[in-house]
């Protein structure tokens, strides 16, 4: 006789919820429930499949309210993770600050973890270049070009005699200039060592080797990087 396996007991169905797509729904209360499902997820952001799992409202809804998910978030003060029209100067400058704030490259994982790293997403980076590696080879182009490792407006070859009278370049380090110089030294402290790869309480500065205030060039081979501790401390003597 062929015994019978004992039945396997199911699981009561989940109820199959409809949302409705509300017109008249107050602006407020969509923006409220943007910050609760925040709450909820303990974040200071909230995704559209997030939301319609656990909104009350439908997406449509309040998509057709503020024009884009993305205006939403701004409306209800919530950070803006995707954002797709952000030029590759911007997406470019973000990633050399996020590698200035871990003292390394960063990798794919560290832009979506949504602790403020990061203004932008691994997402916003594929779609933009294809790949994390496109984006990446992109990057490293743009860094490594010439131009724009100097401020200011070139002079005219009339006025050629003039710069031996003023050859000073402007005191503010462009973000490209400055990432140059953090890769160059390995987001290492030149007068100790110290990194925020070692030690995230650490913080990086690019400073003048000669200073700007005793004829020192703003150009990469008159820039180091020091750690605040250090840069407070060299002051404006020349390092030696």
């Amino acid at each position: 006789m062929r015994s019978h396996s004992p039945s396997r007991r199911r699981s009561p169905a989940r109820p199959f919820v409809v949302k409705l797509h509300h017109r008249n729904v107050p602006e407020q209360a969509l923006l409220t429930d943007l910050q609760r499902i925040a709450g909820l997820a303990k974040a200071d952001s909230v995704t559209c499949p997030t939301y319609e799992r656990l909104g009350q409202f439908n997406v449509t809804t309040i998509l057709n309210r503020f024009g884009s998910w993305n205006a939403a978030l701004a409306a209800a003060g919530l950070t803006i993770r995707n954002v797709r029209n952000a030029t590759d100067d911007e997406l470019f400058e973000n990633f050399a600050e996020v590698w200035r704030k871990l003292g390394r490259q960063p990798v794919a994982y560290e832009l979506v973890k949504g602790d403020g790293l990061s203004r932008f997403s691994t997402t916003t980076y594929q779609r933009r270049f294809g790949t994390w590696n496109k984006a990446l080879q992109a990057f490293a182009a743009f860094i490594g070009g010439e131009s724009g490792d100097r401020e200011g407006p070139a002079r005219p070859k009339e006025k050629e005699a003039c710069q031996i009278e003023d050859r000073h370049t402007p005191r503010r380090i462009n973000w490209r200039l400055r990432a140059k110089v953090l890769i160059r030294d390995n987001c290492l402290c030149r007068m100790c060592g110290a990194s925020p790869a070692k030690d995230p309480a650490v913080t990086l500065h690019v400073d003048h080797v000669e200073p700007w205030s005793k004829g020192g060039a703003t150009t990469l081979d008159n820039l180091q990087t020091l750690c605040a501790t250090c840069n407070i401390g060299k002051g404006d003597c020349i390092a030696g």
